[in-house]
């Protein structure tokens, strides 16, 4: 009897994708991806009716969209269908008893069914979720994906619709997952301001069998889990231009379920033509986050079992195949007809402006990706609960609007072919259901990350960042933060977060001072080449204003290697303004401005260190005499525990200052003389930054104003490790323009570098992050680039990090891009050109 059951069932299912229709009038679905009939329509193969008038209702047996039948396990044979013996004809297929044709169901941007349609057996949310449940039988339905948009405006009444509708596969057991769109949250827009959580938060989740958990404490990033058969599949849901924590978490998901096919779904992919949609989120939102190509780069293209890419958001159809880097095609398909409007005309010819009409809402337009397991191939058929329904359609034969056929509308509006029976919206392409390899991650020497933050509490200001990094791209940042309440608003603290090449975290952020009362700020940072690092900060913890210079290593995990200690051995006057050089075997060194003596005039002081903080050679003067001011030290740690320093010097006390540099040994014994490293001597020259490459030599950059109008520019100049010139002063800013401020550098092993500033090049007060690539020479290897996605506001007091490599690169930066006042630390990753 089960076996006649079995026969039974399957019989059902065949005959109903063999037999109903997709469309009225017969349209032949199933073509493969652009493979088009001699009529322009898709060969057909088979074809679906969307009437649930011929469909004998729902399975009985079904339970959570899992098959009622016991599942074969252990007997199953193997991939390729042999069992050692007598081949398939004997063992049978791969797919044992579930080879029958299933399904999946997309729902695009149902935001115009809960903002302009109220509920009742007339709305068209309500429609297409009892045709899900109608034929989940016949077509074999295992999974329902919403592709965001939920709502409008997300107002309460369209959440009330939204939930009733899922209500009903709730109740019937189907299993779905859900993500928000941009019109899910308030507006302004706002990552906290959404009511998605309110009605479709995890604890709606909690006990479902498929589902697989979220990200954070919401539910806009989530995860499901289902199989049919030996057939498992991940669905990865992703919010509205996911930030890149959550991207970092569907890596680690899918690290997870190696045996997982996968499926990522976020709102915003893919805009007209396929390209990838670079305006989400939009830049008038103002938070950083992932665009269409940052998914495909920071996520899809990295892992060997993705194979399906789903979005919405653009009122369109689109198939894009490409590869991703372990050689695996994914299918990326953008599906959304929202700005269909109703036309009441007798004939389509007539429906001449009903493109994003008044009365759109989406016509009831969905698609089913039917899924054949042993011949390998998908199928995309679209169609509408409206159909029959005169006053959606002419006739109530279904007709899209937004194409070429509407000769009214504006020309961007027509986005896909009037036909329903068009390859546009039916089609198929090739895909092995056979369980998968483990999946293989490979970035493909890929590291490049879209724009993040990395303070994780965004209460109170967060300045100065500093950064460092060690061979292969990991990589830490430091910064001022007022984030605690504990110690009163303005009170500094440092605090430090570790990350992985790529951008993904290393270990949690952290406080590096343990000592919170009063101020610590103006971090600095070095890194040794297994990853430990130290930090060095001015530090006030009595309140009494005068400073010291206190340091504490990490391990690379973020865990403590040696505990806090004075720099500076003479507490007397000020110490301000640390600065740190590690080399790769852990040895350091720290320079500081001092005034122990009280006169106001500033010194270059300096002490060195053992990997474990313990002293290698005792403080002293770097320039050796005590005349004038000297400020703003710069270190750069050579490759034997070496090190090079420059800084601010008016030592003869008239008020213009050079930038100075001296070369030490590991002992602190001089290597290379004082010398003057601007080789014009107009003007000011502040700020300088120093780094060197692996056979010891090095790069300096300062701000330089040798006219003294006070508009600054950005000046490089280029050592041998013995001092030689190895490229003259040059301009690095190449627009002369207003203000160019704070540089920083970093040097590659090759002694390829890279520069950035902050740069109001326009004069309108505003600064964004500049940055330029550089040979060894000192000649252009990429030209200047704005490092920040986001142009608003201020962005200031950027450090960067180039890997070893010269392959790719960090850039941090404090933010305030909303204009609040208030400055976030982020960081960008770009890879360059050989």
């Amino acid at each position: 009897m089960r076996e006649l059951a079995r026969t039974d069932r399957r019989a059902k299912i065949r005959a109903a994708a063999a037999a109903l229709l997709v469309l009225a009038g017969g349209c032949a679905a199933g073509a493969a991806a652009g493979d088009a009939g001699p009529d322009g329509r898709a060969d057909a193969d088979g074809v679906r009716d969307a009437d649930a008038g011929t469909d004998p209702g729902p399975d009985p047996g079904a339970d959570a969209g899992l098959d009622a039948e016991p599942d074969p396990g252990s007997d199953l044979p193997s991939p390729d269908g042999a069992d050692g013996d007598g081949g398939e004809a004997e063992a049978g297929p791969w797919c044992g008893d579930f080879c029958d044709p299933f399904s999946i169901v997309l729902l695009p941007d149902t935001q115009y069914y809960t903002s302009k349609q109220s509920w009742g057996e007339g709305n068209t949310y309500r429609k297409q979720m009892q045709w899900i449940l109608d034929h989940r039988a016949s077509h074999n339905i295992r999974f329902v994906i919403h592709l965001g948009d939920i709502t409008n405006n997300n107002t309460v009444e369209q959440w009330e619709i939204a939930d009733r509708a899922h209500r009903m596969l709730d109740d019937a057991g189907v299993p779905y997952s859900v993500v928000p769109g941009n019109h899910d949250y308030l507006s302004p827009f706002s990552r906290s301001g959404t009511r998605f959580n309110d009605y479709f938060g995890p604890t709606r989740f909690a006990g479902r069998p498929w589902y697989g958990g979220h990200y954070g404490g919401g539910n806009e990033n989530n995860v499901a889990l289902f199989e049919v058969g030996p057939m498992r599949f991940l669905v990865l849901n992703l919010e509205y231009g996911p930030r890149k924590d959550p991207l970092c978490w569907a890596e680690d998901v899918i690290a997870a379920h190696p045996d997982r096919q996968v499926i990522v779904v976020s709102h915003c992919i893919l805009t007209h033509g396929g390209a990838y949609d670079h305006n989400c989120p939009n830049v008038d939102y103002l938070v950083p986050g992932g665009d269409g190509e940052t998914i495909w780069d920071e996520l899809v293209a990295r892992h060997s079992n993705v194979f399906l890419v789903l979005c919405g958001h653009v009122g369109d159809s689109e198939l894009v195949p490409r590869t991703g880097h372990g050689t695996n095609l994914v299918h990326q398909m953008l599906v959304d007809y929202q700005f269909e409007a109703a036309c009441t005309a007798a004939a389509p010819a007539s429906c001449t402006s009903h493109c994003q009409d008044g009365t759109y809402t989406g016509n009831g337009w969905m698609r089913e990706l039917v899924f054949h397991p042993l011949e390998g191939r998908i199928e995309a058929r679209t169609f509408t609960v409206e159909e029959g329904n005169a006053v959606v359609f002419p006739g109530g034969r279904p007709w899209f609007f937004c194409s070429p056929t509407n000769p009214v509308g504006p020309e961007d509006h027509r986005w896909y072919p009037s036909d329903p029976c068009d390859p546009a919206h039916q089609f198929s392409f090739e895909h092995d259901l056979r369980p998968p390899a483990a999946d293989v991650r490979t970035d493909a020497g890929r590291r490049g990350f879209t724009d993040r933050t990395v303070n994780t509490i965004g209460d109170g200001d967060q300045f100065a960042p500093r950064i460092a990094g060690r061979p292969g791209g990991d990589f830490v940042a430091v910064w001022e933060d007022d984030s605690s309440p504990a110690d009163g608003a303005g009170n500094l603290d440092v605090m430090a977060r570790g990350f992985a090449a790529g951008g993904c975290q290393r270990f949690a952020q952290l406080e590096v001072n343990p000592t919170t009362a009063g101020q610590q700020r103006a971090p600095a940072v070095g890194m040794a080449a297994d990853g430990s690092f130290v930090v060095a900060w001015e530090d006030d913890n009595d309140g009494n204003g005068v400073f010291q210079i206190y340091a504490r290593g990490f391990r690379d995990d973020g865990r403590e290697r040696f505990a806090v200690r004075t720099v500076n051995s003479v507490a007397a006057g000020q110490q301000r303004r640390p600065a740190v050089a590690v080399a790769p075997d852990g040895r350091f060194v720290v320079a500081w401005e001092d005034d122990q003596d009280g006169d106001g005039d500033l010194q270059i002081w300096m002490r060195g260190f053992a990997a474990d903080g313990s002293e290698r050679f005792a403080d002293r003067s770097v320039h050796d005499d005590d005349a004038g001011n000297r400020r703003r030290p710069a270190l750069a740690a050579l490759p034997d525990g070496g090190f090079i320093v420059t800084w601010e010097d008016d030592g003869d006390g008239n008020g213009y200052y050079q930038i100075h540099a001296r070369g030490f040994g590991p002992d602190g014994a001089e290597r290379l003389a004082r010398w003057t490293v601007n080789r014009v001597a107009d003007g000011q020259q502040y700020r300088p930054a120093v780094a060197a490459d692996a056979a010891g030599g090095f790069v300096v950059l300062w701000q330089d104003d040798p006219e003294n109008d006070g508009n600054y520019q950005i000046f490089a100049r280029g050592f041998e490790a013995d001092g030689r010139e190895r490229f003259a002063d040059f301009r690095v800013n190449q627009n002369g323009d207003g203000q160019h401020l704070a540089p920083a550098v970093s040097v590659a092993d090759s002694g390829a570098f890279v520069a950035v500033w902050q740069d109001d090049s326009d004069g309108n007060g505003s600064y964004q992050i500049r940055a330029r690539a550089f040979t060894a020479a000192g000649t252009e290897r990429r030209a200047e680039w704005t490092a920040n996605r986001f142009a608003d506001g201020q962005q200031r007091a950027p450090d960067v990090f180039l890997e070893r490599s010269g392959d790719s690169l960090v850039v941090v930066w404090e933010d305030d891009m909303d204009g609040n006042g208030a400055y976030q630390i982020l960081a960008g990753g770009l890879d360059l050109p050989p």
